[in-house]
């Protein structure tokens, strides 16, 4: 079996250069990491990375909690997590918790247990016991996404009120008054978030929300078609409805079609998130986009700066969404 002595031979370099390589450490040329690379291939080698990691006192594992991995929004957050993480020489156990927050605690007991070097989550709810809990004191952390009211901890966070007031904007822009939102859960605070950005963005118009016309659901399609059920049922229809993601907002518009009601024609609607979905249904979505790529790829370089002990300046990261307009908003019939 080849050692790495035979890799810095074939490549001509130091057992240090190759070290560099394999650690993905230090500096080392092109040219140099070229030819190591092309000789391990080249001898099939393979490194110890068990003993390594004894002899570093690192596994070079982070672990990844999401809430849900059948959501689009965390699927895409998990895919980019991983190649970035990959990319520095992390391997990755990914933990789905499915909002359960009991599920979330044993999960992280596990990942210490297993010693990795870092770990970044994305919280089930407020309600999450995870910031209390004296793992965090043992292993470096990034929270994702979904943040506490008061957040010390190192994050990194989407703008979700700027997310809202656009949604606000742009309705009203077109020439709505008579608007409704349905909400993701309440008790997570992106949501009461995005409600309040929603709530001003019509302030500023003149207008304002309705209590009624606010309808808390559950983040999935079918919890989007109750909400508009609800709203139908009532008889009194908004212009324009705002969804907290784009999967209730899909299934807002399968409920108000399925009801003879075109979109949008009689009705408008807004999701949240950009998920690839909104090219391809009809009408294709306007939503508020979020940056997940930017987002993995900075919570990933604040975990690795934590994991390396280097001085972090800036652990609060905020990031901002942008709204693309598509086919699923007009201005309101006129009567």
């Amino acid at each position: 079996m080849p050692s790495i002595k035979d890799v810095a031979k074939l490549a001509g370099v130091s057992i240090a250069t190759v070290s560099r390589v394999i650690n993905n450490s230090g500096k080392v040329s092109p040219e140099k990491r070229s030819r190591v690379i092309e000789a391990i291939e080249k001898l099939n080698y393979q490194p110890n990375l068990l003993a390594r990691g004894l002899r570093q006192q690192k596994t070079r594992l982070v672990g990844c909690l999401v809430p849900d991995v059948e959501n689009l929004v965390f699927a895409r957050l998990a895919k980019y997590l991983e190649e970035f993480l990959s990319a520095r020489g992390y391997s990755v156990i990914l933990c789905n918790t499915n909002n359960d927050k009991n599920k979330e605690r044993n999960y992280l007991s596990v990942l210490v247990q297993r010693k990795v070097d870092g770990i970044i989550f994305s919280r089930v709810s407020d309600e999450s016991i995870l910031f209390m809990s004296s793992y965090f004191r043992q292993v470096p952390y990034v929270v994702l996404d979904r943040t506490l009211e008061i957040e010390f901890a190192p994050t990194v966070k989407l703008d979700n009120f700027l997310g809202g007031f656009l949604a606000a904007r742009h309705l009203v822009e077109l020439g709505h008054r008579c608007l409704a939102c349905v909400t993701g859960p309440l008790k997570i605070r992106l949501c009461r978030e995005r409600l309040e950005g929603f709530r001003e963005g019509l302030k500023v118009a003149g207008i304002d929300l309705r209590n009624e016309y606010i309808v808390e659901s559950d983040f999935k399609i079918n919890g989007g078609k109750e909400a508009a059920l609800r709203m139908l049922a009532t008889g009194n229809l908004p212009t324009a409805v705002f969804a907290h993601n784009d999967m209730m907002a899909f299934g807002v518009m399968q409920a108000f079609r399925s009801e003879g009601l075109d979109i949008p024609r009689d009705i408008s609607v807004v999701g949240f998130d950009n998920i690839p979905l909104c090219e391809v249904v009809s009408p294709s979505l306007t939503t508020v986009a979020q940056p997940f790529e930017e987002m993995a790829r900075l919570g990933v370089e604040l975990l690795d700066s934590l994991i390396r002990g280097e001085k972090v300046t800036q652990k609060v990261m905020v990031v901002k969404p942008y709204l693309v307009i598509r086919s699923s908003t007009a201005p309101p019939r006129v009567a």
